[in-house]
């Protein structure tokens, strides 16, 4: 059972929240307040799970009373409301300790699932006195999906095979929209949030892990996503230096970083290869994509980049009139790890519902696949079995490919 306390200074609000949450079987509203002090003081005496925690009321505000919730009882998460949509305050609520952001008036499916994902990325310290501190964990694997060409089907790899790796490995996944400018992560998973990488990008220099993680938004998959800018012209903030720390930050957090890594070929992508463990290489079976899947692996070698751990996916396999798989391989000088067979409605009908083909039907020779590259890419990895035991070497460095030291 997930215990919540409810702080807002309107008691409808506190009454709707109730409402809302007397038909999950899985959440009880243990405490309300309305207003900071007092719920601060309701948080102490009955150490909820979560707190939902409105960010303006009189006297003590919900910044103030989120700090000293996270900073005096750490293992509970706070989610801020507001009718704010800006995000100006989604950072400061972030920066107070709050785990996630919704906005007023409150969504009936979205309070749910935000109350469930919150709770299952608690991280409470095991170290107690007199105990010696745990061992730092080692760093997730960062798995960068790019094709070369647009039209190969990247987004769609990426979301599903996040959420294949979510299933079988039940560890933490996080899904980045690296194309920056016209990015469809959000569309295909049907999230709306201020939360943004160009908004993170703005705070580049106050970028830690926390941060990183913070400005990812929930799915109810239990995958989390960092979103593509609002607009294509503020792609421009994300530099290479900006998505190098947004991926080591989120390594640190998460167990497997898939990176939508869309087709250009721009600073921002090289610098997240700098940072791939598994580089997938996304080609259809026509002769426009092989050349251009070429052309990228004559500059992968050139670099000497990830030459062990780039790998070769043929999806749309068995298209009418497309070149066979092995004919691909050959022309490539290079094995596929997975053949995506080809699904003429599948994607469209998930991308125009704004739910991922692995939610709705994990059965189809598509997501199946897409389950074996994702067993693929872990090694085979169990989910009582550890990630740090995946050797990662780290690639020779790209930045001086355009002339970053």
């Amino acid at each position: 059972m997930i215990r919540i306390v409810v702080v807002d200074d309107s008691p409808e609000v506190i009454s709707n929240i109730e409402r809302l949450l007397y038909f999950e079987p899985d959440i009880e509203v243990v405490g309300t307040a309305n207003d900071g002090e007092v719920g601060y003081q309701v948080v102490r005496e009955t150490r909820p799970d979560v707190v939902l925690l409105d960010i303006n009321m009189p006297g003590m505000d919900g910044l103030t009373a989120a700090q000293a919730i996270t900073s005096s009882l750490p293992g509970i998460q706070v989610i801020m409301m507001s009718i704010q949509d800006d995000m100006e305050y989604v950072r400061r609520a972030m920066l107070a300790g709050a785990r996630d952001y919704v906005l007023k008036p409150l969504d009936i499916d979205e309070v749910p699932a935000k109350v469930r994902q919150v709770h299952g990325t608690v991280r409470v310290s095991s170290e107690r006195p007199g105990e010696a501190a745990p061992e730092e964990a080692e760093p997730g694997q960062v798995v960068t999906v790019f094709g070369p060409r647009g039209g190969c089907g990247c987004t769609t790899i990426a979301i599903n095979l996040a959420l294949a790796l979510r299933a079988f490995t039940r560890r933490k996944v996080v899904i980045v929209d690296g194309a920056l400018q016209f990015g469809d992560v959000a569309v295909m998973l049907n999230l709306h949030d201020q939360r943004n990488i160009a908004e993170l990008a703005r705070h580049v220099d106050e970028m830690d892990a926390a941060f990183a993680n913070d400005m990812t938004v929930a799915h109810s998959s239990g995958v989390r996503a960092l979103l593509a800018p609002r607009r294509p012209e503020m792609a421009e903030l994300v530099t290479g230096e900006c998505m190098r720390r947004t991926l080591s930050g989120l390594s640190e957090k998460f167990d497997f970083v898939v990176l939508d890594g869309g087709h250009q070929f721009t600073e921002a992508i090289l610098a997240a290869i700098d940072e791939t463990d598994r580089l997938l290489l996304v080609t259809t079976p026509d002769i426009p994509s092989i050349k251009s899947t070429r052309l990228m692996l004559e500059v992968l070698d050139a670099l000497e980049a990830l030459e062990d751990q780039r790998h070769l996916v043929i999806s749309q396999a068995g298209r009418r009139y497309g070149v066979k798989a092995e004919d691909v391989e050959r022309s490539l000088g290079m094995k596929a790890l997975a053949c995506l067979p080809y699904d003429e409605a599948g994607p469209l009908l998930a991308a125009n519902q704004g739910r991922p083909m692995y939610e709705m039907d994990p059965e189809t020779p598509l997501c199946r696949a897409l389950l074996e590259l994702g067993k693929s890419v872990t090694g085979g990895t169990k989910a009582d079995e550890s990630v740090a035991e995946i050797e990662k070497p780290k690639p020779r460095k790209m930045f001086s490919f355009l002339g970053k030291a």
